[in-house]
């Protein structure tokens, strides 16, 4: 499959937006036209290679096996279960609703998906959204007596 963007190269990055539960729009990209993720997979050894999976991982909020994670722009990473990872996506959610409406709105509205995914505004309230989010799924963890220690 072709790039989506450049319509030249093979297609070897692969972005789906997902509202509320449910799969909007998959963009398929070649490694020149996907946005910045933060790190160059081409740069990266074997060992930093192995250290993106998720195998043998644990969740960061309840310690089962992780289902999924994010590497952090300021280093480590953190992992999550199925779970946990629905209570994350809920909190960031609520936080979209509450702190800013206006990407929600542009979102419904954007025509081009890869500008609005790739401007910086939007990265950067995610991933203040993202570690609040995080901060708050351990508070209510205390709070609520499901804490075993993560």
């Amino acid at each position: 499959m072709l790039c989506a963007k450049c319509h030249q190269k093979e297609a070897t990055i692969n972005f789906t937006a997902v509202v509320a539960g449910k799969e909007e729009e998959a963009v398929h990209l070649c490694k020149d036209c996907a946005p910045p993720t933060g790190f160059d997979l081409d740069k990266l050894d074997l060992k930093e290679i192995e250290a993106l999976s998720v195998i043998g991982k644990k969740c960061e909020f309840c310690r089962r096996d992780a289902f999924s994670g994010e590497m952090r722009a300021k280093g480590g990473a953190i992992y999550w279960c199925f779970d946990c990872g629905l209570e994350i996506g809920g909190i960031v959610r609520d936080l979209l609703v509450a702190e800013r409406p206006d990407l929600l709105q542009r979102s419904k509205e954007e025509s081009d998906f890869l500008s609005f995914c790739s401007d910086p505004g939007l990265q950067a309230w995610s991933d203040a959204a993202s570690q609040k989010a995080v901060q708050t799924l351990k508070e209510r963890r205390r709070q609520d007596g499901r804490d075993q220690g993560g």
